[in-house]
């Protein structure tokens, strides 16, 4: 072979060799760049993606706080029971997913509406209840399809039952599925993998502490998605227990007095000392159960459809005339602001003139002379006719104010009514018309355009029980840690001094004492309980008839016991409760006496009502009863009031 020829060879094989070689390096420097874009700039996002094809991050919600009366009775638990999730983003077709299930367990369209309105502002990688409480046979029904349904599976959850159903309703509330309109006022990061939230009531307003801190489980996914095991746990952290200062006892006086009877109204009893509940009753109420997993169309449209409005708590929300029981406080601060003098007379003839209109005392035949202490204890209107004319709208509304009236209560509780005391301004803003001294005459007796809640009415009472301080209502008392077991105190906020004269109080105790006494709501009395109260019967508008406003009689109560070392101060509204008071008198006398006698078996039955004539002055009774069933006369009304310008019973 000639040597040119060897040479091209050699030179050839070189070349493609040397090419060659040239895209061995690219191939093995494009491996090493690969490398490194894998294992070092893209390894925590590649690792991940590894890791979740193996792994599934598992939720786990933390046992919801119990709620405690103060002696330890459960008011809200948790039962451990099984229910059916589904996680949206796992399922391939949900839709076709969800007809088998409802064919399968034979659910309701209910239900499916109701998972739809938990799945709505939820992100679809968080599970979703779509049946709860199952049943052994459902349980068995779904677990043997388990390779048919993926993203669904039977989880043991801690469902929350109220043991007393109706009985704490409005104030320990109640909780229910988590929809998107929740998540408004709290952060969403909180509720992935959490069926429920509190809606009302404490439930609502302690939602944080009794919430609790979520957990996690890391669990192993072989290559048909199903779990075989658990790589990592991180442990939920329970929620804090409440304490209340309800009392069970008292509570089912309160509520045996009112809803037993198929009342409608509140009662609330407090301590006058530090503003702690001790019972918050509104009936008719309603049951808490119903609403934890979904309320049903049935038992809403019932709720709905009732008439008596179960769903409004009456007690923070129920907006009331007074009545008499505004007169204690008017007295306070006439006798402080020097208006009158502790021992103030005027005579009672049983109608005050003014302006060319009349108006009645609640007893046309009069009382005669009367002072403070009568004045309360027969809850005398003539004599806060012309205390009204004295004090004036201005004093008057200072009064109000000053008792907490006009304003929401504050309190551990979501909602609340403001009320309303009227002025001047607000008159002519609201009704294009200038204040009348009619208004103030009527104002005076707790009428007029005057609206208070029972709260706003124990809070007041409570001030003439202690000695002149407003205290803030309070129904949570203490918080325990889960894990300590420690104990926590709620503070309770510091009561506002009133300045109340010595004077001022001690001619309102004498008068709140007579009326228990020798008065109008002696009925309350209770052997061995010294207590003080007053009542009131307001007049609210029901509608018309022959061009007349025709009118119903609310019964309220306000009071306290024992006298001198108050323990309960007491509030009680029963709409359309007739005349004198009547019904509210058993159910403050339940209330105390459940709490001052505890030891004692159910509450003595209240004496039976009696005509005021039984301890009424020989003279007073007299010249009623002539007068007890007269017509009402034109011009009671007053000059531009819209409410009833006769006065108040007592």
């Amino acid at each position: 072979m000639p040597l040119s020829e060897s040479l091209k060879r050699t030179r050839s094989f070189r070349f493609r060799l040397g090419v060659a070689a040239l895209l061995m390096l690219l191939a093995i420097l494009g491996v090493v760049l690969r490398v490194l874009d894998l294992q070092v700039l893209h390894y925590s996002k590649f690792r991940e993606l590894a890791y979740d094809n193996h792994v599934a991050l598992v939720p786990l919600a933390p046992p919801r706080g119990l709620i405690l009366a103060d002696h330890g009775e459960v008011l809200a638990e948790n039962q451990p029971t099984y229910a059916l999730e589904i996680t949206p983003d796992q399922v391939p077709h949900l839709q076709q997913s969800l007809q088998f299930l409802q064919h399968l367990l034979s659910l309701s369209p209910e239900d499916l509406q109701q998972f739809a309105a938990r799945r709505a502002g939820k992100p679809d990688f968080d599970p979703i209840v779509l049946k709860a409480d199952l049943n052994p046979t459902q349980i068995a029904a779904v677990s043997v399809r388990a390779m048919e349904l993926p993203g669904v599976r039977i989880v043991a959850m801690m469902h929350r039952h109220y043991p007393y159903d109706a009985l704490f309703s409005h104030v320990v509330g109640y909780v229910g599925p988590i929809t998107g309109a929740d998540l408004k006022d709290f952060h969403a990061s909180k509720y992935v993998g959490r069926n429920y939230i509190g809606k009302n009531g404490l439930e609502r307003y302690y939602e944080r502490q009794l919430r609790g801190d979520m957990g996690y489980e890391i669990k192993d996914i072989n290559a048909r998605g199903l779990p075989v095991g658990t790589l990592r746990q991180i442990a939920a952290h329970p929620g804090s227990n409440l304490i209340t200062h309800l009392r069970l006892r008292v509570q089912e006086a309160g509520a045996e007095a009112l809803q037993g009877k198929g009342y409608r109204g509140a009662v609330i009893a407090m301590d006058p000392n530090n503003g702690g509940i001790l019972a918050m009753v509104t009936s008719p109420s309603f049951n808490a159960n119903w609403f934890v997993d979904g309320i049903s169309n049935a038992h809403w449209q019932s709720l709905l459809n009732n008439p008596g409005r179960p769903l409004m708590n009456r007690a923070d929300n129920g907006l009331y005339p007074p009545g008499s029981c505004a007169k204690p406080f008017y007295t306070i601060q006439a006798v402080q602001e020097g208006v009158i003098s502790p021992d103030f007379h005027t005579y009672c003839p049983g109608n005050y003139q003014l302006g060319g209109h009349t108006y009645w005392d609640w007893n046309r035949g009069g009382f005669g002379e009367t002072g403070i202490t009568k004045a309360l204890a027969w809850s005398v209107d003539v004599f806060y006719y012309k205390l009204a004319v004295k004090m004036g709208i201005n004093l008057q509304d200072k009064t109000l104010w000053r008792f907490g009236f006009g304003q929401k209560t504050p309190i551990d509780l979501p909602g609340g009514a403001n009320g309303l005391v009227p002025t001047p301004a607000w008159k002519r803003a609201h009704l294009h018309a200038p204040w009348y001294t009619g208004d103030s005459v009527i104002l005076g007796i707790g009428q007029g355009y005057l609206l208070e809640t029972p709260l706003q009415l124990v809070r007041a009472v409570s001030a003439l029980a202690n000695g002149g301080y407003l205290v803030q209502p309070q129904v949570a008392k203490a918080f325990i840690d889960p894990q300590s077991g420690k104990t926590i105190p709620i503070p309770n906020a510091t009561p506002v001094n009133l300045h109340i004269s010595a004077e001022a109080m001690h001619a309102v105790h004498l008068g709140m004492e007579a009326c228990v006494n020798t008065g109008t709501c002696h009925t309350v009395s209770i052997p061995g309980i010294s207590i003080a109260g007053k009542t009131g019967t307001a007049q609210v508008p029901m509608g018309y008839k022959n061009g007349r406003t025709i009118y119903n009689n609310d019964s309220l109560f306000i009071g306290w016991a024992p006298l001198d070392h108050p323990k309960i101060a007491v509030a009680v509204v029963v709409e359309n409760g007739g005349y004198n008071a009547w019904q509210a008198l058993p159910v403050a006398r339940a209330v105390i006496k459940a709490y001052l006698q505890p030891d004692q078996t159910a509450p003595a039955p209240a004496p039976a009502p009696q005509k005021l004539s039984a301890k009424m002055p020989a003279k007073v009774a007299q010249s009623a009863s002539a007068h007890y069933d007269a017509p009402l006369s034109y011009g009671e009304k007053g000059s531009v009031n819209p409410r009833p310008a006769q006065s108040t019973t007592p």
